[in-house]
């Protein structure tokens, strides 16, 4: 059971009835975060699905309180798209130190390109 008092006239209503949250989201910044939701949770959707990892969307309500009977309502709308998986790719190194994608200990076979500069040149 909840129960409110008035913290100007002292009344106290019992069995006080939250307003549904569907209700408040439709009216907080006159509509434009629920239509942000909407789309951030379609992208969410669309993401998992492409990449079969969990992502998350999140909606952070602050409230304060302004003095003269008003409160002060701000959101904050937070999307973290799961990542698409990065391939690897295989590297040797060098005498010197250095990332080559060439096996430093296997003989260079001759490139076609070479062969045809050797052909001009005799």
């Amino acid at each position: 059971m909840r129960a409110r008092t008035d913290p100007k006239t002292g009344e106290v209503v019992n069995d006080v009835e939250p307003r549904q949250f569907d209700q408040f989201l439709r009216e907080l910044s006159e509509g434009a975060t629920n239509s942000e939701l909407s789309d951030a949770l379609w992208d969410l959707v669309d993401r998992v699905q492409d990449t079969g990892k969990a992502g998350v969307l999140t909606l952070q309500i602050a409230v304060g309180f302004d003095g003269q009977g008003r409160i002060q309502v701000k959101d904050n709308v937070n999307l973290k798209l799961p990542e698409f998986s990065r391939p690897t790719t295989a590297f040797f190194v060098d005498k010197q130190g250095n990332a080559t994608r060439r096996d430093p200990n296997q003989p260079e076979l001759p490139s076609l390109e070479a062969k045809r500069n050797q052909k001009e040149v005799q």
